[in-house]
């Protein structure tokens, strides 16, 4: 039973290992928190989350095919998450801060579609989660399916324990900038995302070259 709980602690902690680097999703939740509130922040880090919770089934079932397609099409992966993310850094850039989002579900489908399709085009989180899973020995042999289930929702708390204090730090934040402030982070935000899938594209093209 204590090396059940240590697994569940640590993938806990995996949640938030897999969710605290700022990278082109963090910037995403941070923007759509500053734009449209909390809730919308926290949304699109519930659709990353989604995603990596799928990609902790995927390593933790050790489906050798699925890796294998994914090492197989890394440069298709790198090219069409650099194309999304140039598609996110527009829209960003031309986006008007809102004050609020409540009472728009069609917003709020939209923020959990667009973390989960942002941080699904990174599939080579696999192989950081692989190891961080066998660390903390989650695929012990007397596992059964619902040992793994509860592992694994451990992994999405420990995500939407993360994106629940970053959206709550940043609407905090937020409440003492103008629309002007909010306007010119999204410039900013916008270039840098750019700057991020313009490298993700050449990544992959540099790869799809090599081979």
């Amino acid at each position: 039973m204590s090396g059940f709980v240590f697994s569940c602690l640590g993938c806990v902690l995996l949640g938030i290992i897999l969710s605290a680097p700022m990278g082109p999703v963090g910037m995403l939740c941070v923007q759509q928190t500053l734009n449209h509130g909390r809730a919308a922040g926290l949304l699109t880090g519930l659709g990353a989350a989604l995603s990596d919770w799928f990609y902790c089934w995927v390593a933790a079932l050790s489906m050798t095919l699925i890796i294998g397609f994914i090492e197989r099409h890394t440069a298709v992966f790198a090219i069409a998450g650099g194309l999304l993310l140039a598609v996110f850094s527009a829209l960003m850039m031309r986006s008007r801060p809102a004050s609020s989002v409540a009472g728009n579900p069609s917003r709020g489908t939209a923020a959990i579609v667009s973390g989960f399709v942002l941080a699904f085009s990174n599939p080579l989180i696999i192989f950081l989660i692989m190891p961080i899973l066998v660390y903390f020995d989650v695929p012990r042999p007397y596992y059964r399916w619902w040992h793994y289930g509860l592992c694994l929702l451990a992994v999405l708390a420990g995500a939407m324990l993360w994106w629940s204090a970053v959206s709550w730090a940043v609407d905090r934040w937020r409440r003492t900038m103008t629309i002007a402030t909010l306007r010119r982070i999204n410039m900013v935000m916008g270039v840098i995302m750019l700057a991020l899938s313009a490298y993700s594209i050449w990544r992959g093209a540099r790869i799809l070259l090599a081979s």
